[in-house]
């Protein structure tokens, strides 16, 4: 057992430890704070599960006051008590029932809508993954960094959000925001190698946006329009690291596999991704650093790569060099074999 969300301000410890637990009793010694109404404060580890006790008020913890607290574990009949520690006054106190820890905080809109997880853990992540398949503007935000499950090779541990619908061959496009905060996702593994979209985000619509994400350790492996972080991009993808194992037929990239609109900022594997964005009102297309250039000058600067690369790598050359093979909107460049 242990408190929690306590204030780190002026040095104060983020989180105490209950100290001379005696049966269903325990102690712990506080710095004069105040936690929010609502937010985590007593968590108890029992077994496998964590539970939280959320006060209904503001606890406003003062100095030369006892605070007492009653709290339920429904799942194991545990009831933690406090105790008396000298002579102080009796600051008053709560009762309520610990709820198991879901992994995750959703945020509501005016009318208690859920807009929006914010996720600390796997399991709140992939509660959002879940919801996300029916709502496809549902926002994630992550406060931690997260480690994905492991899972035996072929399998996956990720439904990739936005898909290719084969029957009408319609893009289903995720709308919402996911918001890395600088934080990491390890261990990301989707094996579909006969399906088109695969990504953290399968097809990324227009408005939507995944930044400021990293991406360590993925393994992913699709048919086409494959990315670590999105497979197809209508929308904005920026600040975002991708490092591991992408791999597909076709449109295949580390960050983004086929992108239509903005890739900035983003890396694989530790260079510069690489990825060009399409403008639907223009003929140009855009490079990560912003700048743009036309598709045939793009198209002439790959397969120059290309040439280059084989002038060096004679025991081992590309036998392709990217085409334009759609005339129509947006004009398509295809690896093509020599």
């Amino acid at each position: 057992m242990s408190l929690v969300s306590l204030s780190a301000d002026n040095g104060n410890p983020t989180a105490i430890t209950a100290c001379n637990p005696a049966g269903n009793t325990y102690e712990a010694l506080t710095a004069p704070q105040t936690v929010a109404a609502g937010k985590p404060f007593i968590r108890v580890e029992l077994g496998s599960g964590t539970f939280y006790f959320r006060p209904q008020n503001n606890v406003v913890l003062e100095a030369g006051s006892r605070y007492t607290y009653n709290v339920r574990v429904n799942a194991t009949g545990l009831t933690l008590e406090g105790s008396t520690i000298g002579d102080w006054a009796d600051g008053g106190g709560e009762e309520g029932t610990a709820e198991e820890d879901l992994g995750y905080i959703p945020t509501t809109d005016d009318q208690g809508n859920v807009t929006g997880y914010t996720v600390y853990a796997s399991k709140g992540l992939l509660a959002w993954n879940e919801a996300v398949q029916k709502n496809m503007s549902l926002n994630c935000t992550l406060i931690a960094d997260i480690d994905m499950p492991k899972v035996d090779k072929g399998k996956s541990n990720w439904t990739p959000v936005g898909y290719l619908d084969k029957g009408n061959g319609q893009f289903i496009r995720y709308t919402g925001t996911f918001e890395g905060g600088g934080h990491t996702i390890t261990g990301l593994t989707v094996y579909l190698p006969n399906q088109a979209c695969v990504g953290l985000i399968g097809c990324l619509g227009n408005g939507g946006t995944v930044q400021n994400l990293t991406l360590a350790e993925v393994e992913i492996n699709g048919d086409y329009y494959v990315g670590g972080g999105v497979g197809a991009n209508y929308g904005t993808v920026t600040g975002c690291t991708v490092s591991g194992k992408v791999t597909g037929d076709s449109h295949v990239g580390g960050v983004a596999g086929y992108n239509y609109d903005i890739v900035t900022a983003c890396y694989w594997n530790n260079s510069l991704e690489t990825g060009l964005g399409y403008d639907e009102d223009s003929a140009d297309v855009t490079k990560v650093d912003g700048s743009t250039e036309t598709w045939e000058t793009a198209q002439n600067g790959m397969n120059e790569a290309i040439d280059a690369w084989n002038d060096s790598n004679l025991d081992n050359p590309c036998n392709w060099h990217y085409a334009e093979t759609d005339a129509e909107t947006p004009p398509a460049l295809e690896p093509i074999n020599d």
